[in-house]
C-alpha cells in the first residue's frame, strides 16, 4: 500500500517564496533592461584654511648666551653665532613642510637686559640681531645688525615651507657696566606672509 503524503503549510509556504524570490529577479532584469535609472547628484565642497607651523632650532631654544666678559667696552658675540659648519650660525627659525602657505618671522624682547639683584640694566639698544635666508659664515651680517624694541618686527619674511631664516645676536657692552648677571627674554612669532605680527 502506498502512503499518500499530505500537502503541509510548510511545503506551501516554501513554494510561495520560491516564486517571490524568481518574480523578483525577473522584475530587477526587466527595470534595467527598460532602463528605468533615476539620477539624483549632491555637491561636494571643502574649505582649505592657512596653516604653517614653525619651530627654533635646538640652540636658539635653549637660550642666546654672551658668555662671561671681563673687559669693557666690548662688543659681544652670541656663542652660537658661528658654531655650525663652515662657521655657520645654528640660532633658526624653521618653516615646517606641512605649512600650506609662507611665514613671516618677527622678534621682539621684553625689556632691556637686567641684574635681578641689582637692578642695573645694559640698555636694549646694545642688544642686536641680523637675520637672513642663509647660514653661510657671510650672513647674517655684522654690517646689517639692527637693535631689538619691545615691539614685534619682522625679522624673516616670505619664508617658504621647508626653509629657515637664520638669525646672529651680539650685545654692545658699555664701559663701567656694573658687575652682575643680565637677563630678558627674547620672543619669536610667525605670521603667514604680509600678516601683522601683532
Amino acid at each position: 500500500m502506498v502512503e499518500k503524503k499530505s500537502w503541509s503549510w510548510y511545503n506551501f509556504i516554501l513554494i510561495a517564496v520560491i516564486v517571490i524570490c524568481v518574480g523578483l529577479i525577473v522584475f530587477q532584469n526587466i527595470h534595467s533592461i527598460t532602463g528605468h535609472v533615476t539620477e539624483a547628484n549632491t555637491v561636494s565642497n571643502v574649505t582649505i584654511t592657512n596653516y604653517y607651523a614653525t619651530e627654533m632650532s635646538a640652540d636658539l631654544a635653549s637660550g642666546i648666551y654672551f658668555g662671561s666678559q671681563e673687559t669693557l667696552p666690548a662688543t659681544a658675540n652670541a656663542t652660537q653665532n658661528y658654531a655650525g659648519g663652515s662657521s655657520s650660525t645654528t640660532y633658526f627659525m624653521n618653516v615646517s613642510t606641512n605649512s600650506n602657505l609662507a611665514v613671516d618671522f618677527c622678534v621682539k624682547s621684553n625689556t632691556d637686559l637686567t641684574d635681578s639683584s641689582s637692578g642695573q640694566i645694559i640698555a636694549l639698544a646694545n642688544e642686536t640681531y641680523s637675520n637672513a635666508t642663509s647660514s653661510n659664515s657671510g650672513t647674517p651680517s655684522f654690517g646689517n645688525r639692527v637693535s631689538f624694541t619691545t615691539s614685534y618686527v619682522k625679522a624673516g619674511e616670505n619664508v617658504a615651507r621647508g626653509n629657515s631664516t637664520y638669525y646672529r645676536f651680539w650685545l654692545y657692552l658699555p664701559p663701567a657696566t656694573e658687575a652682575g648677571t643680565y637677563n630678558n627674554t627674547i620672543y619669536f612669532a610667525g605670521t603667514g606672509t604680509g600678516g601683522s605680527c601683532t
